[in-house]
């Protein structure tokens, strides 16, 4: 987020203001503050204030929770937040064509939170059709199809 200078300003000297605080009663007094004040600058730079807070306290229980081998990289674009590291990093490439086949479930089961029941026939992706075949659950119709035909 692009926030005015007055508005950084006033975030900078909350937060230098309670620097000797651990990132908990930073939050705390954060909060405190942008009740004593209606100032509509200053309850929006408390809240920019608290979001920088809640990025810190993340940073460092995902440090906290790390293994050594899988401490992650630090960028140094300061703009950059832990969520939106988080969304970039769990968003799948859009180019990779999707290949859909027609399977038909065996027995009750559950496919990406939907629960299917028996019988009914079903478009999935091949991934999704591969976990099924294997566990029994589903039957390629494709298969069956060329096998009717000949």
């Amino acid at each position: 987020m692009n926030f005015s200078e007055k508005i950084i300003d006033k975030k900078e000297e909350l937060l230098d203001e309670f620097e000797e605080l651990t990132l908990e009663e930073i939050a705390v007094k954060i909060k405190q503050a942008s009740n004593r004040d209606n100032d509509l600058i200053f309850k929006i730079a408390c809240l920019a204030a608290r979001v920088s807070v809640l990025n810190q306290r993340i940073q460092a229980l995902i440090d906290e929770n790390s293994a050594n081998d899988n401490i992650p990289t630090k960028e140094t674009n300061d703009n950059s937040n832990i969520v939106e590291k988080i969304i970039k990093r769990s968003k799948k490439p859009t180019n990779i064509p999707v290949e859909w086949v027609r399977v038909q479930i065996k027995e009750t089961t559950e496919v990406n939170g939907v629960r299917f029941p028996s019988g009914i026939q079903i478009d999935v992706t091949d991934e999704d059709a591969k976990k099924m075949i294997e566990g029994s659950k589903a039957i390629l119709l494709e298969d069956l199809e060329k096998k009717d035909e000949v």
